[in-house]
């Protein structure tokens, strides 16, 4: 891969090209502008520093609140799950409630261009693609390769979307690790490159949506599961740690901490996130009454093999969950997430508050089809679900 900066030949194609896309892509932005709505918050959020004025609808809403059997759930507890793997198709998962109002703020703004970043597989980078491209933004994101396609693109879930919708891919080294020193400058560089050269004007999105404006995405969930009741019902709510958990900490906290929060860690460490979570405070104005710490629990161990990587139990536990519930769950952040949930239900039942469990399912069915589960289920020689009819005898083949 080399490591020598983008040039003109290779970001912009011919002048009459450019014309055509920008004029293309300025209509569709002008239609987008018309869809803006102006942002009130909660009313227990009002209080706030930095509330957006503006959001965009991307998303379905009230996404439903289910009895969830998962299989290995100990007696005494319940467990259910708020389904936010179906906030939508191209977009589904929690980012597109993030992207409501970074896009937003882009479109207000009067940005063309959306530069992102994060890992092959990423669930951000693909609804910001697709999100950018239905509102007529141009899009260009930093990507970081698994050791194992180093240098390559692959064709399945995430990436596949991406580059059915046409965003320009970047790829950066796979030891790019950290946002503010791997994945920032070189953000800043290219935005720089296409103002310059392409007369471009870039909105740059951090890593998983997460910045004092997309934190109004999970603050505007948790209202929505206010309004569903879950105050009231729940004792405990389940949630990957990261933006989203920050969100959910304000609304648990301003609305009087009625649940327990955990928040599994399934990449980096308690450290980052309880970091990541008060610098967030700081930005609505929280930080003198209240910390991280005091929130929610970073629950560690989750990541198993690392960020990204699974085991085959891990893929065992969602092959079983989605035959006993009908449920998918992704093998990147939920699928770890909702095992160790279950694993701590039965060792550690006393970390939970009470026995009625929340699982917030942030994940996209998308991360399934990255090559890891049709990789896991030819390599099953038992549960094979596949049956040879095809000779024109009308009689079952008993030894099916």
């Amino acid at each position: 891969m080399s490591s020598s900066p983008p040039t003109r030949s290779t970001l912009v194609h011919s002048e009459d090209e450019l014309a055509d896309n920008r004029n293309s892509g300025e209509l569709m932005r002008a239609h987008s502008k018309k869809r803006l709505l102006p942002y009130s918050p909660p009313d227990w959020a009002t209080g706030l520093q930095g509330i957006p004025n503006v959001r965009i609808e991307l998303s379905t809403k009230n996404t439903p609140i289910q009895k969830w059997h998962l299989p290995g759930i100990p007696d005494g507890f319940e467990v259910y799950i708020k389904r936010d793997d179906l906030t939508g198709c191209s977009l589904s998962g929690n980012k597109a409630r993030k992207l409501e109002f970074l896009l937003a703020e882009a479109l207000d703004k009067g940005n063309d261009t959306l530069i992102g970043c994060g890992q092959i597989n990423s669930n951000l980078c693909r609804a910001l693609a697709c999100a950018g491209r239905e509102l007529g933004f141009n899009c260009h994101l930093l990507m970081r390769p698994n050791a194992e396609n180093t240098g390559e693109f692959p064709s399945e879930g995430n990436a596949a979307m991406i580059q059915l919708v046409g965003a320009n891919v970047h790829l950066v080294p796979p030891t790019a690790t950290s946002y503010e020193r791997d994945y920032l400058p070189k953000m800043k560089a290219l935005s720089s490159h296409l103002r310059s050269h392409s007369k471009m004007s870039p909105y740059l999105v951090p890593v998983a949506g997460t910045s004092p404006v997309g934190l109004f995405g999970p603050i505007e969930c948790f209202e929505e599961m206010r309004q569903q009741g879950v105050l009231e019902e729940f004792s405990d709510l389940v949630v990957t740690s990261g933006g989203t958990s920050a969100g959910f900490c304000i609304g648990n906290y301003l609305t009087g901490q009625k649940m327990k929060l955990h928040g599994m860690v399934a990449f980096k460490d308690t450290a980052f996130f309880h970091r990541q979570t008060n610098d967030l405070l700081h930005s609505v104005g929280l930080q003198d009454s209240v910390h991280s710490e005091d929130l929610i629990t970073m629950v560690e161990g989750v990541a198993g093999r690392g960020y990204g990587l699974s085991t085959d139990e891990e893929l065992e536990f969602i092959q079983d969950v989605a035959t006993h519930t009908g449920i998918f769950l992704d093998p990147i952040y939920t699928g770890k997430v909702a095992f160790h949930m279950i694993r701590r239900l039965r060792t550690s039942p006393e970390s939970f508050r009470g026995n009625k469990i929340l699982f917030y399912n942030s994940g996209s069915v998308l991360g399934l089809l990255d090559g890891r589960t049709r990789d896991f289920l030819k390599s099953k020689k038992t549960n094979n679900k596949i049956h040879d009819w095809t000779c024109d005898d009308l009689r079952f083949p008993v030894s099916n």
